[in-house]
């Protein structure tokens, strides 16, 4: 069949699919009653129209519409309409990309587009997941264009009041990054509607610590707690202080136990860094079942799978040992205070905990003034000792 033939039905239908064997990928017909309009047929055997035409000197073609869903009637109505803006100086294209655009909304560029990226390029991708279930059902039906700096402020302060500031502001920063890069992709023309919108100032920062004994309790209802490797992590959280997430993720193959230590190539900071084990973490790790097969120190109940849900088994354990209102990651603070109460620095707290920056160990700095009261009431004791004579200056 030639290449150029005026459009109908019945000789479409009978064009035949492109040969495998054909260096190009695919055929393509001209009908020779519209110009520039094309029919594609690929390998499969499926066709789609295409315009192909000339604007600023610069050769363009756009999709049109699949056939035969699109019948010929209708790509020629469709082809002329372009070629008449285009005569005008109007790329189609253009026209096209900016109604996709502004009919583009937050939930379907979340789906789309955000999270595929941030499940590709980030391990707090599930966190940013958690959070959209609190913005998208206040904003996700508007369009990426119409979503204003006010509509978000209300998100903001509504978080802030429902949840806490801290909360608020995470949400805040996971959307400017989300107009962030639709701007950058191409989705979404302008300023950026979380620009301007300031923080709200944090003051929700716990500072709990187990006590010498609620941890003896706390560890006591480990022992009767039903999953096994459930309570073995909880156990490394205390004895290691690293984050819930590093330790539910742990993998053997990190892990050196004739050298003492565990390397982490990616962490919150990231940065890899190695956690120094102790004498009570390396008996976790010696009664945790190992074998060839096994990946995660931590395996959950799907081979092959790391714990994905420790609170339930940690409301378990609460419960049991008689406590309540307490985090999982409250057994991280309480690692860095026994290490603290027992003479550790807060540089050495720092480095412990694995902080990129010194200001976030500062929580802790009361504990240490305790110590430094401690040991300044001990040299104001033997100095008035020295005073009257009953002792002498060591």
């Amino acid at each position: 069949m030639s290449k150029q033939f005026r459009f109908n039905k019945k000789l479409i239908d009978a064009l035949p699919a492109h040969p495998e064997d054909a260096k190009s990928k695919e055929s393509e017909y001209s009908d020779t009653e519209v110009a520039g309009l094309r029919v594609i047929v690929n390998r499969k055997g499926r066709k789609y129209f295409l315009l192909r035409y000339t604007i600023n000197g610069s050769k363009r073609s756009m999709k049109l519409g699949d056939y035969p869903q699109m019948e010929v009637a209708d790509a020629r109505h469709r082809a002329l309409e372009y070629r008449g803006k285009i005569a005008n100086g109007i790329d189609p294209q253009h026209e096209q990309a900016a109604a996709q655009q502004s009919a583009l909304t937050l939930r379907a560029f979340v789906k789309d587009d955000y999270l595929p990226h941030a499940y590709a390029t980030k391990r707090s991708a599930k966190d940013d997941e958690g959070r959209m279930r609190n913005i998208l059902p206040e904003l996700g039906d508007l369009p990426l264009a119409d979503i204003t700096s006010h509509a978000i402020q209300q998100l903001h302060d509504r978080l802030r009041v429902q949840k806490c500031a801290a909360t608020a502001n995470r949400h805040l920063a996971l959307l400017k990054r989300c107009f962030n890069l639709a701007i950058i992709w191409g989705k979404l023309d302008g300023r950026n509607p979380v620009r301007g919108i300031r923080m709200h100032q944090e003051n929700n920062q716990r500072h709990r610590y187990l006590s010498g004994e609620e941890l003896r309790a706390f560890l006591s209802a480990l022992k009767d707690e039903p999953n096994k490797a459930l309570a073995d992590a909880l156990r490394f959280l205390l004895m290691t202080g690293a984050r819930r997430s590093e330790v539910l993720n742990a993998r053997w193959d990190a892990i050196d136990i004739d050298k003492r230590q565990w390397y982490l190539p990616h962490t919150k900071s990231g940065k890899s860094r190695f956690v120094l084990l102790n004498d009570a973490a390396l008996a976790v790790l010696r009664d945790r079942p190992r074998s060839e097969s096994t990946v995660y120190v931590f395996q959950g109940r799907t081979p092959g799978t790391p714990i994905c849900n420790p609170y339930k088994g940690f409301q378990r354990a609460q419960k049991r040992a008689g406590l309540s209102g307490w985090r999982i990651h409250d057994l991280r603070h309480s690692f860095a205070s026994l290490a603290i109460n027992n003479g550790a620095s807060l540089y050495e707290v720092q480095h412990l905990l694995g902080h990129s920056d010194s200001k976030t160990t500062l929580r802790y700095s009361h504990l240490s003034s305790d110590n430094l009261r401690r040991a300044s009431s001990h040299v104001s004791t033997i100095i008035a000792a020295a005073q009257s004579g009953t002792s002498a200056v060591p």
